[in-house]
């Protein structure tokens, strides 16, 4: 099994001719690069141009004797990258604009235990590429836990902010991977019928379709819990409202109380005018109209508190 990360026009030619089945890995190349490749490896110029453009959604593309598999991994926190796969009965190819650590990896695995199944290679490369989701899956768990947690203590704005940005980033994996998902079926039977593609003694690419209907499902639940976080923030802020309005009232009660106390001994009548002229009088019917009808509101009111606030 032979691993090449570069266009090497005359080793190519070798390979092919000998009928040894190889994986070229291309990261970043220009366009020259992939010119190359589409011309050492005779692929479509359709597929070409959309190698060349890349942006493009999960989908299988057969042309002739070879086909395109646009395939979607992702990597932490939760961006997307896009993989464009030929496979064809002597080759795989793989070009990718941005460094993925899964398809790294397999370079040094294959280096050190190298394998002669082809459906065995293809199923490793889009095993790398599919398991790449579940750390990321991870993350964002972790990252909502501790979202709602905060949101439960005390809802801030920002959680709100963050809350939204989350979900956009999870329904964009979960539309990609959904949409792989659905398409794989068809191009699992398209891989396998290619022509001069070694069919493996077990069938490793019906267990990508597995993980795909997994990790879709993953990430939906997700976006359920995203929206539900929002709710709960709405729900947390009430609360928060509820608690500081009820603090507002057991204040304004107390001074309601004072204010009906002063204004009845404010009045200029007989009674209060004759008869309060002492000290002692003055702490017993002024200072304890105040003090004891406080005492007996603010004990009414700890009592109360857990059916109250």
């Amino acid at each position: 099994m032979h691993v090449l990360t570069s266009v090497d026009e005359p080793l190519i030619a070798r390979l092919r001719e000998e009928d040894h089945f190889f994986w070229i890995d291309l990261v970043q190349p220009d366009r020259a690069a992939v010119e190359r490749l589409a011309k050492a490896l005779e692929l479509h110029p359709v597929a070409l141009e959309d190698t060349i453009e890349f942006g493009q959604r999960p989908k299988i593309d057969p042309y002739d004797e070879q086909l395109l598999l646009v395939y979607f991994t992702a990597r932490v926190p939760a961006s997307p990258l896009e993989v464009h796969i030929y496979i064809a009965g002597g080759f795989m190819a793989t070009v990718r604009q941005e460094a993925c650590q899964a398809l790294d990896d397999l370079h040094d695995e294959l280096a050190a235990a190298p394998i002669h199944d082809e459906e065995a290679l293809v199923y490793r490369v889009l095993d790398g590429l599919t398991d790449a989701f579940y750390p990321v899956i991870n993350a964002l768990e972790d990252e909502i836990d501790e979202l709602e947690r905060q949101v439960l203590v005390r809802p801030r704005r920002e959680h709100l902010e963050r809350t939204y940005r989350l979900k956009q980033d999870v329904r964009e994996l979960h539309r990609l991977t959904a949409a792989q998902r659905d398409m794989f079926q068809n191009a699992h039977v398209s891989i396998l019928g290619l022509q001069g593609f070694a069919k493996g003694t077990r069938p490793y690419l019906r267990d990508i379709g597995d993980h795909l209907v997994q990790i879709t499902s993953e990430f939906g639940r997700q976006v359920e819990d995203l929206m539900s976080l929002t709710q709960t923030y709405f729900n947390a802020n009430a609360d928060r409202l509820n608690a500081v309005a009820s603090r507002l009232t057991v204040g304004g009660t107390i001074f309601v109380l004072w204010t009906v106390v002063t204004g009845f001994f404010g009045q200029n009548f007989g009674f209060l005018v004759d008869h309060i002229e002492s000290r002692e009088k003055f702490l017993v019917f002024g200072v304890g109209a105040l003090v004891i009808p406080t005492v007996i509101l603010l004990t009414l009111f700890w009592v109360k508190r857990h059916d109250w606030f």
